[in-house]
């Protein structure tokens, strides 16, 4: 990964945010795209579901059960962030959001702004033009607030531990409106 950090900080590419590009995952990005999670600091217990989930994508949706879809930031060739979004067990118009990471040295640099926009995008594709809902448990973060997020906790976003996770909803008119 070091060699990445070099070769992109040799091209200048890490105040040129035009560069980068959201794609889906594809097979031949997994392993790399794993490495990005495992830079983040995630966990090992955390890694396991995420490298199921990755796999279970690429092999495409069975019969009655659509799978999560992850989409990766790619600069200069290289994956920077990933993140995905999956249909909720909650409901028809309900989905959610998970998995998202970005390489420390690309944070606050607006690529989870972005995967956020690409995935509300890919599930009105998929959804149609009715309204939806989009859950995510993650921290308090100004940047689902900035996207219509609200705390579902109804005096506050965090739970009595201040470092828990909170569980943010936001609602989607229909595309006809």
């Amino acid at each position: 990964m070091a060699l990445l950090f070099a070769k992109l900080e040799d091209r200048g590419m890490f105040n040129n945010m035009d560069n980068v590009k959201l794609v889906d995952l594809t097979a031949d990005r997994l392993e790399e795209t794993l490495e990005v999670f495992r830079i983040g600091g995630w966990e090992e217990n955390s890694m396991f579901y995420v490298r199921a989930e990755m796999k279970a994508f690429l092999n495409g949706d069975i019969e009655g059960y659509i799978r999560a879809r992850f989409i990766v930031a790619i600069v200069d060739d290289c994956v920077i962030g990933a993140a995905a979004w999956a249909p909720s067990m909650c409901g028809f118009a309900v989905y959610e959001l998970s998995w998202a990471t970005v390489l420390p040295e690309w944070r606050h640099r607006g690529i989870n702004v972005r995967m956020l926009q690409e995935r509300i995008r890919q599930i009105r594709v998929h959804h149609g033009t009715e309204a939806f809902n989009v859950l995510v448990c993650t921290w308090e973060n100004p940047m689902y607030a900035k996207a219509g997020f609200l705390p579902m906790q109804p005096n506050s976003r965090h739970s009595k531990k201040n470092n828990d996770k909170c569980l943010l909803l936001a609602q989607f008119g229909s595309a006809a409106q």
